[in-house]
Order: C-alpha cells, then structure tokens, then sequence
C-alpha cells in the first residue's frame, strides 16, 4: 500500500537551461505537478526519487511534501523524460490524484520460487508482467506476488487467482494467463552420419 514517507520537494522558478543543469549538478531533478492543484514547478532529490522509485518503478503513488505543506500531496508519475546516452532522469510530469475518487493504474507483477522450478528441469513461461487496478490511491498495491515454487508441469497462474486487497479491482480478463509451468524442450541434433543418403543406391552406367 501507499503509506510510505513523503518525497520532500521543494518550489522552483521558471529560469534558464543553464540554471536547471546548475541545480542538476546538485542531485535536483527539476519536475511540474499539475492535476487537481494549479500547475506547480519544483525540484525534487534525485537520490529520494531514484530510492522510491526502486521498489515499484515510475508506477505507484508518490506522497509529494512541497516546501514543508502537509498533508502531501498523492500523485502518479505521467511522463519521465531521460538523457538519451546515460538514461538519467531530467525532468518528471506528476498528476496529483483525489483520496476520495478511483484512478486506474498498472500494478506489477512479482514471481517468486522460479529457482526451485529450475532445480527441478521445469520452465517457467510467463505472459503477464503487470495488470491494470482500479481503486483509491491509498488503496494502490504496491506489487502483485506470485509463488511459483509448488507448481507442477501443466500448472497455470490467471488473472483471477491473483489475492486484490480490500477495495482492489482489476480491469483485466479473469481468465488471462500471467503464467504456466511447462516440461523442458529437449532440441536433441542427430549428427548426419557421412555419405548418407548414397548408401545402398545403384549405381547405373
């Protein structure tokens, strides 16, 4: 769930690119916040942003604490936009989101136990990595788990096996595979034995 510390941001003004790449030398992501509040320019720690953003991606909610105002402020990351050779993040989109109104988010989707299935000469094929929730932004899981160490050949995870918290749907097909246990491909070459093909041919003159 979302009850994790607030990201302390703080306001920035609108200067010039050589400011922002000043503020960036110091750890500053410079980010806007819009949605439910009025359009809202601020810098956030790249090293806060980096650590939250390690346990469930750009997904989630992200508890905004702008210059020391509380109660935060729940937001979903709408654009991350990225340095095209190192991939640093330099700017984010948020939009802030209502406690008391249902948003629609991507979850991800955790499978543990795939070691074991491996111990046993099992594959693991896997079709879903993440599902579409609809609930409150308190109520956002973090991550789906799934164990797969008991499973068998022929055994399958769907949608609908998936345990939704209190308050949790899931826009998806029940009946969708997130993924199955299967017997390994043995791909065995039967090495071509020299001449075959011209054995036991006639040889007409």
């Amino acid at each position: 769930m979302t009850s994790e510390s607030a990201l302390v941001c703080r306001t920035r003004e609108k200067k010039t690119k050589g400011y922002l790449r000043e503020m960036m030398k110091k750890e500053l992501i410079p980010a806007i916040v819009y949605g439910q509040e009025e359009p809202t320019l601020i810098f956030v720690n790249r090293r806060e942003l980096y650590k939250k953003m390690g346990r469930h991606g750009t997904r989630g909610i992200f508890n905004l604490e702008i210059d020391g105002k509380k109660p935060p402020l729940m937001a979903l990351i709408r654009e991350v936009q990225k340095q095209a050779l190192s991939g640093d993040i330099i700017h984010i989109d948020f939009f802030t989101v209502s406690r008391s109104e249902k948003i629609s988010s991507k979850v991800g989707i955790s499978i543990a136990g795939e070691e074991e299935l491996i111990q046993k000469g099992l594959v693991l094929q896997t079709e879903l990595k993440e599902v579409e929730v609809l609930c409150l932004p308190q109520d956002l899981p973090e991550v789906f788990s799934v164990d797969v160490s008991l499973m068998e050949i022929g055994d399958r995870v769907m949608v609908g096996d998936l345990v939704l918290p209190p308050g949790v749907e899931v826009n998806e097909d029940q009946e969708s595979l997130i993924c199955s246990v299967l017997a390994p491909t043995k791909a065995e070459v039967e090495p071509e034995t020299e001449g075959a093909g011209s054995e036991g041919e006639a040889v007409q003159e």
